[in-house]
C-alpha cells in the first residue's frame, strides 16, 4: 500500500504530460489521423501502464531490496519512454531538426516524402516554410494553401502563408493571415511571432 501513493503521483504527472502532448497534436484529430495521434501518445501511455504495475511488482519484492527494485523499475520506465518517444515519427523529428539547423533543402525533401505517404496539413505547412526560406514563394503558397484547405484551423499554416505573401508583396493578404492566427488553433509562442510580424509589416508600409 505504501507504494500506491508514489505510483498515483507518477500517474498524475504522466496525465499532465499526456494532456499537453495531446494539445500539441490536436491538429491530427481534426483531420482524423488517429493512428498518427496515437503514435505520438504511445510512449506516455506505455509509461502509464508500467507505473500502474508498480504496486503489484513491489508487493512481491523482498523487503530488503524494495528501494533498489523501485529505482531500477522507475529508471527502466523512464528509459523505455525516452526510447519510444525518439522512435515516434522519426522522419518528422529529423526534418524539424534540419529546419532548426537551417538545412532547409534537406528538411523540404523529407517533408515532401512524408506528404507522399501521408498528406497531413502540418507537413504541407512545414514544407511551405522551407520553400519560403529557400525563396520559392510560389510553391510555398501552394503548400500552405493546401495545408489550410485540409485544416482551416491550423494557425501555423496561416503564419507560414503570411510570410510567403509578404515576400511577394501581398502585404494586405499577409496581414489578414496574421490576424487569423489569433482566431484559430495557435499556441502562445506562435501568437507572439504573429504579433511581431504584424508590427513589422506596419513599419514597412
Amino acid at each position: 500500500m505504501r507504494f500506491f501513493y508514489p505510483a498515483l503521483a507518477a500517474m498524475v504527472i504522466l496525465s499532465v504530460f499526456l494532456f499537453l502532448l495531446g494539445r500539441q497534436n490536436r491538429d491530427l484529430l481534426r483531420v482524423r489521423a488517429y493512428g498518427e495521434f496515437l503514435v505520438r501518445l504511445l510512449p506516455l501511455l506505455s509509461a502509464g501502464v508500467l507505473v500502474l504495475g508498480l504496486p503489484f511488482v513491489m508487493r512481491y519484492t523482498i523487503e530488503g531490496n524494495a528501494v533498489l527494485v523501485l529505482l531500477v523499475y522507475l529508471s527502466g520506465t523512464v528509459l523505455l519512454t525516452v526510447l519510444m518517444a525518439r522512435l515516434a515519427a522519426p522522419e518528422e523529428r529529423r526534418a524539424g531538426t534540419l529546419f532548426r539547423s537551417e538545412e532547409y533543402e534537406g528538411a523540404a525533401a523529407i517533408y515532401e516524402r512524408l506528404i507522399a505517404r501521408r498528406p497531413l496539413p502540418r507537413y504541407y505547412s512545414a514544407l511551405g516554410a522551407c520553400l519560403d526560406v529557400l525563396g520559392d514563394h510560389r510553391r510555398a503558397l501552394e503548400a500552405t494553401n493546401q495545408a489550410i484547405k485540409l485544416d482551416p484551423k491550423l494557425g501555423i499554416a496561416y503564419y507560414n502563408r503570411a510570410s510567403a505573401l509578404a515576400a511577394t508583396g501581398e502585404r494586405t493578404r499577409a496581414r489578414d493571415d496574421l490576424q487569423t492566427v489569433f482566431r484559430v488553433d495557435s499556441n502562445r509562442r506562435l501568437r507572439r511571432a504573429a504579433e511581431a510580424a504584424l508590427k513589422s509589416l506596419g513599419k514597412i508600409e
